[in-house]
């Protein structure tokens, strides 16, 4: 029986890509992966342009192409838990749409995954990327990502994957809704191996992942997998306590001793604006990051879908 393999690909305002990633993707199972059947699901996260008539083009043109469009734009990972929840295949491989992840790769990752492997994931040797401030971005995200997250995910590592069904089944019981899939990816174990490549330059359009962007997906991933900016939050205050105490013990034996080289200043006045200067900045920052772990409870509590699908064409209607 012939083993089905799922290509997920999110897109939003992808209608100059999407024929592109059809050839290519039709063409790597025409000439490489015969012996598999193909579901191709478009995950549709509300665009703009022509990306849902194009769509609609390809699942009539192939039905083995099948389509999701939301009924709003829920961000890129509930786009993806959509396709894992949906796809029916013995594996799923996420596929981005702008194509600087090649499909040519699918072969090798199917071809590691037959070999034992539950997921392979795709790491990122060279960025191509025309904005310098992404790579940088991207870089700096990686770099405080594994230095305060529990979870350790490679340097490089992107969301170009394949999941084992095992992995998939797994990844649907995980329902939390401020998402970091490769987090939940990377916590769920299973077997793994990685397949290091040369991300291209992207085919058409401007990417929506900027600077800010990163800076905030960094900091998802710390908070949803790690408690260690709480932790470091009471280290610090320690700290603080501990350098307060000597730098008054400090002023008061310059205020006694009076010596010559320590000219005192006016009773207090600057140390005390100081002092209280760096205290209600210190607060805000902690305040602010037990705020973020404090609406990731709340946004739990409400228990909301994770994505409300609009239409779809060529889905089971159990997913």
């Amino acid at each position: 029986m012939m083993k089905t393999i799922s290509i997920v690909i999110p897109a939003y305002n992808e209608e100059a890509n999407l024929e592109k990633v059809y050839n290519c993707v039709t063409d790597v199972f025409n000439k490489h992966l015969t012996t598999y059947h193909l579901e191709a699901i478009i995950l549709d996260n509300c665009s703009t342009d022509r990306t849902k008539s194009i769509s609609r083009e390809l699942c009539m043109k192939d039905k083995r192409w099948k389509y999701i469009r939301y009924s709003r734009n829920y961000g890129f990972d509930a786009s993806i838990s959509a396709g894992i929840d949906h796809a029916n295949g013995d594996a799923v491989i996420t596929l981005l749409s702008d194509l600087q992840d090649p499909p040519e790769l699918i072969p090798e990752m199917v071809h590691a995954w037959e070999n034992g492997a539950e997921i392979v994931n795709g790491i990122v040797r060279v960025r191509n990327d025309s904005n310098r401030l992404k790579t940088l971005g991207a870089k700096i995200s990686y770099k405080l990502i594994y230095l305060l997250s529990e979870s350790k995910i490679p340097e490089g590592a992107t969301d170009f994957r394949l999941l084992d069904r095992k992995v998939v089944l797994a990844l649907r019981t995980m329902r939390e809704q401020d998402r970091y899939l490769r987090g939940m990816v990377n916590w769920v174990g299973f077997k793994r191996t990685h397949i290091p490549y040369d991300r291209n330059p992207r085919a058409h359009g401007q990417s929506n992942a900027g600077l800010w962007y990163c800076a905030k997906y960094a900091l998802s991933a710390v908070v949803s997998f790690s408690a260690k900016p709480l932790r470091l939050a009471t280290f610090f205050g320690l700290f603080v306590t501990l350098l307060s105490i000597s730098l008054a013990i400090l002023y008061i034996a310059v205020y006694l001793l009076k010596p010559n080289f320590a000219p005192l200043p006016p009773h207090g006045i600057s140390t005390l604006i100081i002092l209280i200067l760096f205290g209600i900045g210190t607060q805000s920052i902690f305040l602010g990051l037990i705020g973020e772990y404090v609406a990731r409870i709340y946004n739990q509590s409400k228990n909301r879908p994770l994505y409300i699908v609009s239409e779809s064409i060529g889905l089971d209607s159990n997913g």
